[in-house]
């Protein structure tokens, strides 16, 4: 202690003076610095042995993109999540595809996007060392694997475990087998990658405000078609065919019904190779500004009994409904008062 103290104080001791007198006569000659000095050591030691005690002590700080790529590079990237079939998430010319359990939808490249950002800017923020790697979310029934294929063929593989705050900032914990490491990087990663082929599917029917409609009919085979087009001057609907006139209020009810259509399933079992056969009704839509109308179609549902068996009583199928501005998909309709609602209006 009194070696340290002397250091400390910039001492020269020549050889021939005793040492240990120096050490007590210069202490006892200024006690107040010698009292910080103390006080100095016992903060140093609390420090020690507070570090050597620290719950990070066994993490070491390495702060780098773990995967030394770019966005554009990514060819293929495959998502597994628990339970559930393999994710393909796939880079075409123009655009990118989804495919799970044999179906594939065909998604603009900015739905993809933010899942290929978040790979290229994978910055940790320390390596965590463990040997429980169950408790941070790396099990089986947990993590979610992903696989990331370039365009030079090099590969990547990650699994994602339990998301966490560091600082009050949130972060995730990943594995990367080929490093043989698990780490903390920035950002909350699985509800991005928590995704399924349906989370790329356009579930919109129909984008449309009822005061843009200037035009509207409605025809099936079995129904008396209706056309109509609004007089702003008298404010009321006025049919093309017969001497009748709607009220707005009544359209702009019906019209709005017709908006709100939205939450229906995907009707993947539905066959569309017979939609001539199965048509029940249409709707066309013309509206403000634009040169195409929105038209609706809805079918008779052909699945699971053939065409022949079904009755033409609407009360006693299933249907359809397909919007020209959703053409790739079609949408299970099963609520029948509504179907009376928007295919026999007024």
């Amino acid at each position: 202690m009194w070696i340290l103290t002397a250091l400390c104080d910039g001492w020269m001791i020549p050889p021939e003076r005793d040492l240990s007198f120096s050490v007590f006569s210069q202490f006892h000659a200024n006690p107040m610095k010698n009292k910080h000095l103390v006080l100095l050591f016992l903060a140093t030691l609390l420090v020690g042995l507070a570090v050597r005690r620290a719950p990070w002590r066994d993490s070491t700080f390495f702060q780098t993109n773990l995967l030394k790529l770019n966005s554009a590079e990514i060819q293929q990237v495959q998502i597994t999540l628990p339970e559930q079939q393999t994710l393909f998430l796939l880079r075409g010319d123009t655009s990118w595809s989804v495919e799970q359990a044999e179906r594939s939808v065909a998604v603009p490249s900015a739905e993809v996007l933010p899942m290929l950002e978040a790979l290229a800017d994978m910055r940790s923020i320390r390596i965590v060392k463990t040997r429980r790697p169950d408790t941070l979310g790396f099990t089986p029934g947990k993590a979610i694997q992903v696989s990331i294929t370039l365009s030079d063929a090099r590969q990547e593989v990650l699994s994602l475990g339990w998301e966490t705050l560091e600082n009050a900032q949130p972060t995730t914990f990943v594995h990367l087998p080929q490093h043989e490491g698990i780490y903390l990087v920035n950002n909350h990663l699985r509800n991005l990658f928590t995704k399924k082929l349906s989370d790329f599917r356009n579930s919109t029917i129909a984008r449309f405000s009822p005061n843009e409609v200037l035009r509207f009919e409605v025809s099936g085979k079995a129904l008396d078609t209706l056309a109509f087009q609004k007089n702003d001057s008298s404010d009321v609907w006025e049919s093309e065919r017969v001497s009748h006139i709607i009220p707005d209020e009544s359209v702009q009810i019906w019209l709005t019904k017709i908006a709100r259509i939205h939450g229906l399933r995907f009707a993947d079992l539905f066959d569309d190779s017979h939609i001539n056969e199965t048509t029940h009704a249409q709707i066309r839509l013309q509206l403000k500004n634009q040169p195409e109308p929105l038209v609706l179609r809805i079918y008779y549902f052909q699945w699971p009994v053939t065409l022949e068996k079904q009755s033409r009583n609407p009360e006693a199928n299933s249907f359809v409904i397909h919007s020209s501005q959703n053409p790739t998909n079609y949408f299970e309709l099963t609520d029948t008062s509504l179907l009376r609602q928007i295919c026999q209006p007024f």
